[in-house]
């Protein structure tokens, strides 16, 4: 009976080894599972997380590109437009005047013809004669040449430009130069072509010969679209050589 009963007990205590077991046995398997389950948790949020951050990554790649794109687009739409206000300005009656000043302050007169008929202009002085005048003393003519444009009136075909202009007093040298023409004349001396134009010269080159300011005005017209200084207008040799014709004037 004893036996028996300790036969029961150990199956008993078998038995419950056995269940503690295989609650050990499940409980491990659900802690595994569990971690299983976490690890699985965190790798789809990593995962998440990237896309998140490539997406975030990739839109800033985007407009990291457009900006200097659309940077780029906009200065040269400001190039474009500050060319073709140049060229407008250049082609306006002020950048016809300013553009024939700069010329003759050059000496360009090549350049100067584009805006004027040089030689006809100063043969107009009934003094001065273009065609005799070499390179250097056409240049003695404006080398104080200064002006300011300071008003402008324009309407569809016509415009006026108000200058102020500074240049030799030419009444004082053609003066002096008639001076001494008349005395060379007086005395009984001929002077050739060659010396008169000398003593022209010397005049020109005359330090002492002050500056003039005057303030005159040029017209201008509009031809095949282009604005043209009219030089038919007498007011233009006193812009170019003032006193000039004051002092032609006197001599008649």
């Amino acid at each position: 009976m004893e036996e028996k009963e300790k036969k029961q007990e150990e199956v008993k205590k078998s038995a419950e080894g056995t269940n503690n077991t295989e609650k050990e046995t499940k409980s491990t398997e659900k802690k595994v599972n569990a971690k299983k389950s976490d690890t699985k948790k965190q790798d789809v949020k990593k995962e998440e997380d990237k896309n998140k951050v490539k997406g975030k990554v990739t839109v800033e790649n985007k407009k990291s590109k457009k900006a200097p794109i659309v940077t780029a687009i906009v200065i040269i739409i400001v190039l474009i437009l500050a060319i073709l206000l140049c060229v407008l300005l250049a082609n306006g009656p002020k950048g016809v005047v300013e553009g024939m000043f700069t010329a003759l302050k050059n000496g360009d007169y090549d350049k100067v013809n584009k805006y004027i008929n040089y030689e006809e202009v100063i043969s107009s002085s009934d003094i001065l004669d273009s065609e005799s005048l070499d390179e250097e003393t056409m240049n003695l003519l404006f080398e104080k040449l200064s002006w300011k444009i300071i008003d402008m009136t324009q309407e569809e075909n016509t415009a006026s430009v108000t200058v102020e202009v500074t240049n030799k007093n030419f009444r004082t040298i053609i003066g002096n130069y008639m001076q001494n023409a008349l005395r060379i004349a007086f005395s009984g001396q001929e002077l050739s072509d060659a010396e008169m134009e000398n003593y022209l010269i010397e005049e020109l080159k005359n330090e002492d010969v002050e500056t003039t300011t005057t303030t005159q005005t040029i017209n201008l017209t509009k031809q095949d679209g282009k604005w043209v200084i009219d030089t038919t207008d007498t007011n233009l040799i006193d812009v170019l050589l003032p006193g000039l014709n004051e002092a032609v004037n006197a001599l008649n």
